[in-house]
């Protein structure tokens, strides 16, 4: 399969293209790209990648990828080949992507995405992974219910302290995304997105959110005794807004998330997909299922 070289979305009096990059020049206008997005470089912030890293990945069989309307650069992609260390199987390994706020909900993150789908494709790698906060409903989002990866992991505080505007000091608990580019079930995904929900569907639920005697937001002990085939762990629509309230409550909601992800995934589930109920209010839940990873990635319709 060739790559396509160059990927546009048609705005309303505008074009954003996408495309692979290769010089330093490029590469320099992704580090401020990153100080936008992530607040990397900005004062009591980690350093972003610097633009002689990023070429030189590239330069060895990496892939960096930009979007840019005009010429103005609002969105970023970076990955590199890895291996597997138990299984021996080569992949690629996306580690950084990002659209500048103000124009997220474009379908730009979706077009780089594709973008490194096409160069796994191009360079015989089946896999592509990368690792994401499962807080966030926009990434799982995208990654889950629009890509069509699973997650068969969880790692606590991930990369340890993290200083940016987007993790805020809290612990940098992560999934991997496992997206295997050539499977039935990518395929169609891509063709045919999991369509949003109008209500729940008809399954079990093992979830942490709730409401105190007052009706206000609040926490429960999630139920770690759940033994159906498949049921649905809710996590919060909009984390970011939970986040800036109230970052106790957010720790606390992480926490126990963070509890039944490993609770269950040594049971042997995964989490196969994400369901948006459109609400209101909108609801957004993970799907962990017993269904063999083989069955789900030959799946139509999944």
């Amino acid at each position: 399969m060739n790559p396509e070289p160059d990927r546009r979305i048609q705005l309303s009096s505008s074009e954003v293209r996408l495309r692979t990059l290769d010089t330093i020049g490029e590469m320099s206008q992704l580090v401020h790209l990153q100080r936008e997005i992530w607040g990397y470089g900005q004062p009591n912030t980690d350093f972003p990648y610097p633009a002689r890293a990023l070429f030189a990945l590239a330069e060895s069989g990496g892939h960096v990828g930009g979007a840019f309307l005009d010429d103005l650069p609002v969105g970023l992609s970076v990955a590199w080949r890895g291996v597997d260390p138990v299984s021996q199987m080569p992949y690629l390994h996306s580690q950084l992507l990002g659209v500048r706020k103000e124009h997220r909900h474009l379908g730009i993150g979706f077009q780089l995405k594709l973008d490194q789908r096409d160069f796994a494709l191009e360079a015989n790698l089946d896999l592509v992974k990368w690792v994401f906060d499962p807080m966030r409903s926009t990434n799982a989002n995208l990654n889950v219910r629009k890509l069509g990866a699973v997650i068969p992991a969880y790692h606590p505080d991930y990369y340890g302290s993290l200083q940016s505007h987007f993790s805020r000091g809290l612990a940098t608990d992560r999934v991997w995304a496992h997206w295997y580019v050539s499977s039935s079930r990518v395929r169609e995904r891509l063709l045919h997105p999991l369509p949003l929900l109008e209500r729940e569907p008809p399954l079990a639920q093992v979830t942490v959110w709730g409401k105190d005697d007052e009706g206000r937001k609040a926490l429960v002990d999630p139920d770690l005794d759940c033994s159906q085939p498949e049921f649905l762990v809710e996590v919060p629509d909009d984390f970011e807004a939970i986040l800036q309230e109230d970052l106790s409550l957010a720790a606390d909601g992480q926490a126990k998330i963070r509890k039944i992800f490993h609770h269950y995934f040594n049971q042997g589930y995964l989490a196969a997909d994400f369901l948006v109920v459109s609400g209101p209010p909108r609801r957004t839940f993970y799907l962990f299922t017993k269904t063999p990873l083989k069955q789900i990635l030959k799946s139509i319709g999944n």
